[in-house]
């Protein structure tokens, strides 16, 4: 979720609206007109075997296609997805990374800060996602608080 969200940041700031809104309707555009083909493609299918079989059968046949087609197509993203987070899992985070913030950040203030953000880091640790959202969540509702006062 988080990986997602700072993907997001990180395109926020190389963002060009033109050819975003161009990205965004091309890929609609794309995805009508394949919605589109399917329907067609399905009402083809249906008519052909209901001349052919009956159309119980016919509807029998798509709706098993079909089922067919989600089945795979869920186990390919379940082994994808494994395979992805098996991959994320190994890769070890790099603590010069860490100690150079640390660094950054407590040259500038005094001890008192430090403490505070040695403190902050270690409840990040072991907090939770949702736990960290709602923490967030709340202390800037009390920030909002107090600069609109």
């Amino acid at each position: 979720m988080f990986r997602g969200l700072y993907r997001l940041l990180v395109a926020a700031g190389d963002w060009r609206p033109r050819d975003f809104l161009l990205g965004v309707v091309a890929a609609e555009l794309v995805a009508l007109m394949a919605v589109v083909s399917l329907g067609f493609a399905t009402f083809a299918a249906y008519t052909h075997f209901a001349a052919s079989e009956g159309p119980v059968f016919a509807a029998l046949v798509i709706s098993v296609s079909y089922g067919m087609v989600a089945i795979i197509a869920g186990i390919v993203l379940a082994r994808w997805h494994a395979r992805t987070s098996h991959h994320e899992a190994r890769a070890p985070a790099a603590p010069e990374d860490l100690e150079l913030l640390l660094r950054s950040l407590g040259e500038a203030g005094n001890a008192q800060d430090q403490a505070a953000l040695i403190a902050a880091l270690r409840l990040g640790r072991d907090l939770t996602p949702m736990e960290l959202l709602a923490v967030s969540l709340i202390g800037g509702f009390f920030a909002g608080r107090r600069a609109g006062k």
